[in-house]
């Protein structure tokens, strides 16, 4: 691998680090609102059923609006989840590239 091509694929790295960690943070702070908001959805739902707590949680687990928040949840964490893995993609291609220089660098010192 000639030094343009390495340089080519350093730039390639850092730009997509630039562009995926951004959508990795959003895709996380969605992912955790999410998770967080859940117990308030079911609060909600509890308090618009009459009887004990535990007849509370079990019809409000049951409401549509608590289900669709689920599915919100779990579609929020998967998001986050391929975001994560294609950010992690290119952090790991930076730290290939940086071993290959290296070893480049002290196999140039040995010749």
């Amino acid at each position: 691998m000639d030094q343009y091509t390495i340089e080519k694929k350093l730039i390639e790295a850092v730009t997509n680090i630039e562009k995926y960690g951004v959508e990795y943070a959003d895709a996380k702070g969605r992912s955790y609102n999410m998770q967080k908001l859940r117990e308030v959805v079911l609060a909600t739902e509890m308090g618009k059923v009459l009887g004990t707590n535990a007849h509370k949680n079990m019809e409000a687990l049951q409401k549509p609006e608590y289900i669709l928040h689920l599915e919100g949840t779990a579609e929020a964490i998967a998001k986050e989840q391929k975001s994560k893995a294609i950010y992690t993609r290119w952090t790991s291609q930076v730290d290939v590239l940086k071993a290959f220089l290296y070893l480049e660098k002290q196999k140039a010192k040995i010749l």
